[in-house]
């Protein structure tokens, strides 16, 4: 289990709302999938709800069959072709599939297959430009729709850019469209369950240019690992602590922690 690298490379302090995109290997995108086991239960949510965890708008086929077809062929398997493409593509790998087009001068979602979201569903996204996307998220002041835009302009088909985001959560669940069910449920807990229900989710994003459409393939790859667990290393709890600690106020309130705080504070 690779539990105690993982945090420690990615709780480099509290959580940092800029674009902290960092290039990497090609090679590295989608393999190896360390998640492979969510397989199972994805398929099962994409075949019982396809309507809660797959939008897409009807302009979006062409970026669809692109970003489907990279994905079939970087991991070598066979895409389904009785549904939509980027759902197809979905069932093939772990991560959540996002694709943005720029119409006019915007960038706006198009399709997605969204079975793991931190805490927003499909039908709320898709069809959003970045500004609507990215409106709610504390930026200190600087223009991050901007400086995300002028990245999906400007970067190459062939290279790869990746970045981190974390979050403590109640409970192990991937598929949380809904989070204040795990607020209400940390609220109304008794810190004696925290060991137990308390865990790290880390979102692991990739950026890639689709080469014919133009469009931007977005993935998302959670992982989950038990917050007690991880504070047994002592290197992992110190890194954790601190990030936990040094959050500002206005992060604390847009990742929704307060039900939280006193569940944390008792494993530590």
């Amino acid at each position: 289990m690779e539990t105690q690298p993982h945090i420690l490379k990615n709780m480099n302090g509290p959580p940092q709302f800029n674009v902290g995109l960092k290039p990497i290997v090609l090679e590295n995108w989608l393999l190896p999938d360390d998640q492979v086991e969510w397989l199972k239960q994805k398929n099962l949510i994409l075949d019982k709800s396809p309507d809660e965890v797959f939008q897409a708008l009807a302009n979006s086929l062409a970026a669809q069959t692109e970003a489907a077809e990279l994905v079939a062929i970087t991991v070598g398997k066979q895409l389904q072709q009785n549904e939509p493409p980027l759902l197809a593509a979905s069932r093939l790998v772990s991560d959540d599939l996002i694709v943005m087009e720029k119409l006019g001068d915007i960038w706006q979602l198009t399709a997605l297959s969204l079975c793991s979201p931190t805490f927003f569903d499909a039908k709320y996204a898709v069809g959003n430009s970045l500004a609507l996307l990215h409106g709610p998220i504390p930026t200190g002041g600087f223009d991050l729709v901007g400086r995300i835009a002028r990245i999906f302009d400007s970067f190459a088909p062939d290279n790869v850019l990746e970045r981190f985001n974390w979050t403590v959560q109640w409970g192990a669940d991937k598929y949380t469209p809904n989070g204040q069910k795990l607020r209400d449920e940390a609220a109304s807990a008794s810190i004696a369950e925290a060991p137990k229900m308390l865990f790290e989710r880390v979102e692991r994003q990739t950026i890639r240019r689709l080469p014919k459409t133009g469009a931007v393939l977005f993935t998302i790859r959670v992982r989950l690992n038990n917050l007690f667990d991880i504070l047994q290393d002592p290197a992992a709890r110190a890194a954790f602590e601190n990030a936990w600690n040094d959050a500002p106020e206005n992060v604390r309130q847009y990742k929704k922690w307060q039900p939280l705080e006193r569940h944390v504070a008792a494993i530590l």
